[in-house]
């Protein structure tokens, strides 16, 4: 069963749908700068109200942020430790730790889609020297994670990511590389980021034949940025 129908719901639905023993629950606050009290509510709301029903395994989508310093004091965050918990005393619960996922949606708050406009409208935008990130394609989220399922990882928590994270400034290079154009942006002295295990993913990307090599993240981003999209 899946609950959402946004970027992760999507990729999940041609597998889970009509599985009842399995419940994708991919309905959550999909902006990371989120304030509003009454977007936590509604997820955690929600997530409870799944859980009441769910009579098999229950899987749900938490944030590698929380391994950031820099982060783990943001009201999202912090929700999303708060989940995890309630997730852990689940009998069938399963917790997906993503990075930044990449995929073709119209949502404004992913952080590729935020580069892309800026870099084509040739906005002025701020980069944070310090900040790196890890980026992973919703595809391979999803065959990594049917995978995961599949082999038991009931009570397990799993950062699902790749080995390997890289600056922002990096980060805009192989973006401005990918759209032929330069971006507008200048630099201060902020930011951190998260470190992951991401050895069981790596595992199981490697059966799987999906390659992290050092050029995954142009190829992801010109699958869904290329040519202007």
């Amino acid at each position: 069963m899946i609950v959402g129908n946004g970027l992760l719901a999507k990729a999940f639905r041609s597998k889970f749908e009509n599985v009842q023993a399995v419940t994708i629950f991919a309905s959550g606050v999909s902006n990371s700068s989120e304030i509003r009290e009454a977007e936590f509510r509604r997820e955690r709301t929600l997530l409870q109200d799944t859980i009441d029903r769910n009579k098999g395994s229950i899987v749900y989508f938490s944030t590698c942020s929380v391994s950031d310093a820099d982060r783990q004091s943001t009201p999202y965050v912090k929700h999303k430790m708060a989940a995890e918990r309630l997730i852990g005393t689940q009998t069938g619960g399963i917790v997906f730790r993503l990075p930044q996922v990449v995929g073709r949606t119209d949502n404004p708050y992913t952080l590729t889609n935020f580069l892309a406009r800026k870099i084509l409208r040739n906005e002025p935008f701020t980069i944070w020297d310090k900040a790196i990130r890890t980026l992973i394609d919703v595809d391979d989220v999803a065959l990594i994670g049917t995978a995961l399922i599949e082999r038991g990882s009931i009570g397990k928590t799993i950062d699902l990511c790749p080995p390997f994270s890289l600056t922002m400034l990096e980060l805009v290079k192989i973006m401005e590389l990918v759209l032929a154009r330069p971006g507008r942006y200048k630099m201060v002295a902020r930011g951190g980021g998260s470190h992951s295990d991401a050895s069981r993913t790596s595992q199981i990307a490697a059966e799987l034949g999906i390659d992290f090599s050092h050029d995954y993240v142009e190829r992801v981003l010109r699958k869904y940025y290329g040519e202007h999209y």
